[in-house]
């Protein structure tokens, strides 16, 4: 019986590293398998018999000389070994000579099994680590050569490479809807301290984005970072429509800050800011960003291509600033929008409303209890009174 062997990521790619190839590699392949899914392979008692089970459709159905791809990786984030890597995959057909190629089980196509968690974990960094090892950058999925849907229509490849290199470009169109932003916006903040709506604040980030050409999506990611999800309580107030911090620094005071006539100009100085870091390109709009002027001038314009390199620069010290803002994006992004956020916000209101009517009454009841006790003393104060002549 033909063995196969498992490793964890971090031994995997270790061993990559002492591995002699003979061979060049420039292209990484990616497949799912479809079949076995991740159901099956989360059943099988035995999980090398499930890798073995490909290798016997590989070898004795399709004649190939030995398990088509170079490594799979499996639900529990394992990596098996395969063919031999200096030998050339059966990954897709005319494109092998130069490529290495991975395997994941599962199905991954649409409203199927998903790729995530231990599993999309290791194929990130295997993909990165071969990345590295080979001095490429370039991921190949099996359907841009073939009329198959795989690695699966649920993985969209631009952000896939994105998750892949923490890269993700201030510049573009945005990806989340604007459905999921309210959404999320709602979920974490039900009464957001804004001066307009949700579904207002957040078609301003999209419309005003869209025409500096930057993403709307990740600037209003930022603004729900910098605001605390629109809470403020920080030195900007939440009648200043800065969503940015713009002018703010730790040595201020409270209120010290820009102030925008309304959250559409607010919106519009953060996408200005923003773009200034991002890309020496002039404004489309006549600029409102106060600080967009001493940031042309500075050698900060056009310094931050991807969110990561905000770090340091928008925010001092700025420790993982990118990268929060990254992880707010991707929840945002991983949200079905099915329920309609206007029933989440009216709902919300009048909760609060019932709350406060609740409230009231209590205050009611208090005021109407101690009138009664000043009534009571009132008599028996002019009882005395009459008593006493």
């Amino acid at each position: 019986m033909r063995r196969f062997h498992s490793y964890t990521i971090e031994s995997y790619l270790g061993y990559l590293k002492t591995f002699h190839f003979t061979r060049n590699i420039t292209d990484i392949h990616l497949h799912h398998t479809w079949k076995p899914t991740k159901k099956t392979y989360a059943l099988a008692t035995d999980k090398e018999k499930v890798i073995y089970g490909m290798w016997r459709y590989h070898t004795k159905t399709l004649n190939w000389k030995d398990i088509g791809q170079h490594v799979t990786v499996s639900p529990d984030g394992l990596i098996w070994d395969g063919r031999d890597l200096n030998t050339i995959p059966a990954s897709i057909s005319g494109q092998n000579k130069n490529a290495f190629a991975i395997e994941m089980i599962g199905n991954f196509d649409k409203e199927q099994e998903k790729l995530d968690g231990v599993q999309l974990n290791a194929v990130k960094k295997l993909i990165k680590g071969l990345f590295d090892l080979f001095h490429t950058e370039r991921l190949v999925f099996h359907r841009e050569y073939s009329n198959k849907t795989c690695p699966g229509t649920s993985l969209n490849k631009a952000l896939f490479l994105e998750k892949i290199e923490n890269k993700v470009n201030l510049l573009g169109k945005s990806v989340a809807t604007k459905e999921q932003m309210k959404r999320y916006l709602l979920i974490i903040n039900p009464l957001p301290k804004i001066q307009c709506t949700p579904d207002e604040i957040v078609a301003y980030y999209l419309n005003e984005g869209a025409i500096e050409g930057v993403r709307g999506d990740i600037a209003f990611a930022q603004a729900l970072l910098e605001t605390g999800f629109f809470k403020f309580g920080g030195i900007v107030l939440s009648n200043q429509n800065n969503y940015a911090g713009l002018g703010a620094t730790n040595t201020t005071k409270n209120g010290r800050a820009a102030t925008f006539p309304s959250p559409k100009i607010g919106v519009k100085a953060h996408i200005q800011h923003l773009k200034g870091y991002a890309s020496k390109e002039p404004l489309i709009n006549p600029i409102v960003d106060p600080r967009y002027e001493i940031l042309a001038n500075s050698s900060m314009l056009g310094s931050c291509k991807y969110v990561t390199d905000l770090n340091g620069k928008w925010a001092v010290p700025g420790n993982n600033y990118g990268e929060n803002i990254l992880k707010i994006l991707d929840k945002i992004r991983s949200l079905v929008t099915d329920e309609d956020t206007t029933e989440i916000w009216n709902k919300t209101i009048l909760e609060e409303n019932k709350k406060l009517k609740e409230e009231n009454i209590k205050i009611l009841n208090k005021v109407k209890a101690y009138e009664e006790l000043l009534n009571m003393l009132t008599t028996q104060i002019e009882k005395f009174l009459k008593a006493s002549v």
